[in-house]
């Protein structure tokens, strides 16, 4: 006989059980029963850490495993109860000889059923030496993939988890109850404040710019003043390809593309005297933003009016030293010609304006269904399920926006063509995309400090690089292209969800009433300005980049990896902090504490 000491920690805020646990601990030579863990009073309270003691009728030899049990109680009488649901942290097992061991659990355990946990050190399939821990091993993974299936949610989407509702969702998989109940409120609260205004029911126009000023009062942030203030200036209208909400398109011009044909003479007020295209192509000081992948697109119908999209093509010029990114020409379609004409600078304020907003339009489009929609949160599905399915122990705006849920499909499913491992992989990408020394480009200079990795997975120096890009895709991306939603569309013409009237397909015709005329009606602004205020903000329960409060590690090695990380990401915020002290509008969603260690909204 042998008496072992079993301390439980359970996890806070509604994670305790009426149920009774027992364990079985597993050993080289045999598995002991199942052993009460069993104290005066009540047991497995939300927060605690409790001790137990069990014995042991025969030697199991050196342990291996820790097998969990859970059932409801019975009550004379009534018989059992329902099963609840318990989330425990960890149990740590002391044997009469030896120190502790300690089974990160981290989980939550619903209704009645067993758990298999193994000792906190982390290995590689190779390293379980007992044929006990490797059929362990397999039996998980089986339970996992039996647990995680792929569906295809439609066709050129990447696949993604069986489940048909949130609610089917595996309690380890779905937002805490802190969480859910934060993110309903806030919906709730904001849904009350726009509906006491009267827009959400309104399908008309708005009647002026001077209206919309209303609705910008709704959770304003410095950011969103920012652009109420500037957003017809040239100079932030550039500004927002490098560090807006959709910051991975631009890319170096080294030759003016066959369908987009600028001239000298349109472009020479711009660019000034005693230089040509030619002679900026040639040095590197030619930018171009190419939305292509538009033309042709599927568009929506908002209360009962059809709406527009448009392919536009943007050149951009780097003025000499440290000047500002200014736009040159616009050409709103992919296809040249007397119906296409190429907007520029020195044209009519409303034509010029139109045309800007119409690339701004083209950018939320390209923004919510590609960059943020796939590549930060159908794609990050894709390698969590893949985790969850391989490894032992993810909210589109559909209704409101100018290209609706067809629109969504047939950008992705185009995209996914051209999807490709460099695109993923930051430092790959700036290089393709030959923006490595553009100035003021903080997405490109927090991102680089962050990814921190140098770069086939047959080198371990490659896994590496695939597990970063993994991490930083699903952290850092993501979070430089949703937490800055609301800063960008708060006053919506910077950014317009959907656009009423075709593009102008000559000059000289735009109007203050025709510019407000073609932006979205006042109840679909409404929805998408609600919607990415609430896309925008972390819905409490927060976990910062590098923060892991499960304890998953037990070596010191881990440990003082975690430690060095932690230390490193601290630098980083501070030179972002102080950067930013000297800039007129600073560049946040990449400071590491905003950063959430995963895709979380």
């Amino acid at each position: 006989m042998a008496d072992f000491r079993v301390r439980v920690s359970t996890e806070a805020f509604g994670a305790g059980t009426w149920d009774k646990v027992s364990v079985s601990i597993v050993g080289t030579r045999e598995e002991s029963p199942p052993l009460p863990l069993d104290n005066l009073g009540k047991e497995f309270t939300a927060g605690a850490e409790e001790d137990f003691q069990v014995t042991l009728p025969k030697d199991v030899g050196q342990v291996l495993l820790l097998r969990v049990h859970k059932a409801p109680p019975a009550l004379p009488l009534l018989g059992p109860l329902a099963p609840d649901a318990w989330f425990c942290r960890w149990f740590q097992l002391t044997p009469p000889r030896g120190g502790p061991l300690l089974f990160p659990c981290y989980q939550w355990l619903e209704g009645a059923g067993s758990l298999v946990l193994q000792e906190g050190t982390a290995k590689v399939s190779r390293a379980d030496h007992h044929p006990l821990l490797q059929q362990q091993r397999q039996e998980e993974l089986q339970a996992r993939q039996e647990m995680y299936q792929w569906k295809a949610y439609n066709p050129g989407w990447p696949h993604c988890l069986d489940k048909r509702t949130v609610k089917d969702l595996d309690l380890n998989i779905k937002y805490s109850t802190a969480k859910n109940a934060n993110f309903y409120l806030q919906a709730g609260s904001a849904f009350a404040e726009m509906k006491i205004k009267g827009l959400l029911d309104r399908k008309g126009l708005w009647r002026s710019l001077n209206e919309m000023k209303r609705i910008f009062n709704f959770r304003k942030t410095p950011a969103a003043e920012h652009a109420f203030e500037h957003w017809q200036e040239d100079a932030f209208f550039a500004s927002q390809f490098l560090n807006g909400l959709n910051p991975v398109l631009i890319r170096r011009c080294h030759y003016l593309p066959k369908n987009f044909p600028v001239t000298d003479a349109m472009v020479a007020s711009v660019l000034g005297p005693g230089t040509s295209l030619q002679a900026e192509l040639e040095k590197g000081s030619l930018f171009l933003v190419d939305h292509g992948i538009l033309s042709g697109i599927h568009t929506n119908v908002i209360n009962g009016k059809p709406q527009f999209s448009a392919a536009p093509m943007t050149l951009l010029y780097q003025s000499p030293g440290c000047g500002p990114l200014l736009p040159l020409a616009i050409q709103l379609s992919q296809s040249p010609g007397p119906n296409s004409p190429i907007f520029l600078p020195t044209d009519d304020k409303w034509d010029w304006l139109l045309a800007k907003t119409w690339v701004r339009n083209a950018e939320f489009s390209f923004h919510e269904a590609l960059t943020h929609l796939l590549h930060s949160h159908l794609l990050p599905e894709v390698f969590t399920l893949a985790t969850l399915r391989q490894l032992p122990h993810c909210h589109p705006l559909f209704k409101s926006t100018g290209i609706g849920i067809e629109g969504f499909s047939e950008l992705i499913q185009r995209n996914m063509k051209q999807l490709n491992y460099s695109l993923l992989c930051l430092p790959e990408d700036i290089r393709t995309r030959g923006v490595e020394d553009i100035p003021g480009y903080y997405y490109r200079d927090d991102g680089m400090q962050i990814w921190g990795i140098p770069s086939s997975l047959e080198t371990r120096e490659a896994l590496v690089q695939y597990v970063t890009m993994v991490i930083f895709n699903c952290s850092a991306k993501h979070a430089a292209v949703s937490a800055g939603q609301f800063d960008a569309c708060a006053w919506m013409p910077n950014l317009p969800p959907s656009m009423q009237l075709p593009p102008p397909t000559s000059k000289g015709l735009a109007t203050r009433e025709g510019f407000i005329a073609t932006l979205p009606p006042v109840n679909a602004t409404c929805d998408v300005i609600l919607a990415l205020w609430l896309l925008s903000k972390e819905p409490g329960d927060r976990r910062p980049l590098g923060t892991y409060p499960d304890e998953h590690f037990t070596e010191e090695a881990p440990r003082r990896s975690i430690a060095t990380f932690q230390s490193h990401l601290a630098q980083i915020s501070r030179a972002i902090q102080e950067r930013n002290r000297g800039l007129v509008l600073p560049y946040t969603y990449l400071d590491p504490p905003l950063i959430e260690n995963s895709v979380s909204i």
